[in-house]
């Protein structure tokens, strides 16, 4: 990262959302066994909501765990999200694979498909989200995908894939690839129980960008891309290898919301989902999460985390002014400087990313202040720069 901070944008008194970030989507799986957790989680902080995971029965018929959606699909209509319906999932019952290899043969999938479709419109949903994973991906898939996306068309509803971060299944068709309004990359899974002699992190930073990277280089455009988040980690110091989920690791210390290790735990902290949303924001068309009935519902929420970037993040202008001020290092610690590049007085705010205010003080032209951050947490905050004719916003990120 560059010594100085980056500009974001110069902002009015009165700012408004831009479009830009009412383009961006925030998706959030919640599979039927978090039902429960429903009325904790803020579904005004999403964009989309696919419920996890609906799976055909002997009869063809869709089902999702035995649970009825429809509750959940009202909580999230009346915040105005797009709810899907996601089929399959990556852990597939001896059932569930027999009956998607049965209702997927050609001349069976066009019944199955008009199952899917009367389900999905009778409950009155936006489309499909397709989670066919690994070896339950063969010969049968794409032919699938492109009558599905036919349907899909016929209603106006959509179609979209969740595929792994960094590989693309060989039956997956250039075809059946576009097919997809978008496909959520599932940046996560690097290692896990299947690799108990490789502990580390499962869903490091570069990780993200690798899979940005690769789906790019597959023909899939930056807007028909998301990037997978986990509200999850593996513990390698057990024996096998188990998962817990975010809300677990921060109940034992809310200082672990900030890390993204805690001894042989590995999993996303509030920085690194935070570095990962500015990166989503700034290469692809929105974050996916895995799963948001994971979260923590309280003042550590990751999905809160990721609301706070997406929302305090302007879109750089084209006749942006010279900066105001430098200020160095960023990412910063214990202290942080700051250099005026103005040639009148300058009023600065430390800020929150909520906007809270936290430091206050005067910068005269052309001087320099050196201010300490050492009780601030790890995270991201704003700089607010008033003064010099306008008004500045820098984004500085407290390691």
């Amino acid at each position: 990262m560059p010594r100085f901070l980056l500009l974001l944008c110069l902002i009015p008194f009165l700012s408004t959302t831009l479009p830009a970030q009412d383009e961006f989507k925030v998706v959030g799986y919640l599979p039927y066994y978090r039902f429960n957790y429903a009325n904790q989680i803020n579904f005004s902080q999403l964009t989309h909501l696919n419920i996890a995971f609906a799976n055909p029965n002997a009869t063809g018929l869709l089902d999702v765990g035995g649970q009825d959606i429809a509750p959940i699909v009202q909580l999230a209509k009346q915040q105005n999200l797009t709810v899907l319906i996601s089929l399959a999932g990556g852990a597939l019952t001896d059932e569930w694979e027999a009956a998607w290899n049965y209702w997927m043969q050609p001349n069976k999938r066009s019944i199955y498909i008009h199952n899917i479709v009367e389900y999905v419109l009778g409950q009155e949903l936006d489309g499909v989200d397709f989670d066919l994973e690994w070896s339950h991906v063969n010969s049968l898939y794409s032919p699938f995908v492109l009558e599905l996306r036919d349907s899909m068309d016929a209603h106006g509803l959509l179609l979209t894939a969740a595929l792994p971060g960094t590989h693309r299944y060989p039956e997956i068709t250039d075809e059946a690839l576009a097919a997809y309004d978008w496909v959520n990359m599932m940046a996560y899974d690097l290692t896990g129980p299947w690799a108990p002699n490789s502990p580390g992190p499962h869903s490091p930073y570069y990780f993200a960008v690798n899979a940005i990277n690769y789906w790019r280089a597959q023909g899939v455009p930056s807007e028909k891309l998301t990037l997978g988040v986990p509200f999850y980690g593996f513990d390698f110091a057990t024996n096998p290898v188990s998962s817990f989920t975010y809300r677990t690791i921060v109940s034992q210390n809310p200082a672990n919301a900030y890390a993204d290790q805690v001894g042989q735990a590995y999993y996303n902290g509030i920085p690194t989902i935070q570095q990962k949303t500015e990166l989503a924001l700034n290469e692809v068309s929105g974050i996916m999460i895995w799963e948001i009935g994971q979260d923590a519902y309280d003042e550590l929420s990751l999905l809160n985390a990721i609301d706070q970037v997406v929302h305090a993040t302007p879109v750089r202008q084209t006749d942006a002014q010279p900066d105001l001020v430098q200020a160095y290092p960023n990412p910063f610690g214990d202290a942080l400087t700051i250099e005026s590049q103005s040639d009148s007085p300058l009023e600065l705010r430390l800020l929150s990313l909520d906007g809270r205010p936290l430091q206050q003080f005067n910068l005269p032209a052309g001087s320099q202040q050196w201010i300490s951050t050492a009780s601030l947490t790890p995270g991201f905050y704003l700089l607010q720069v008033i003064g010099g004719h306008g008004r500045q916003v820098y984004r500085l990120l407290r390691q």
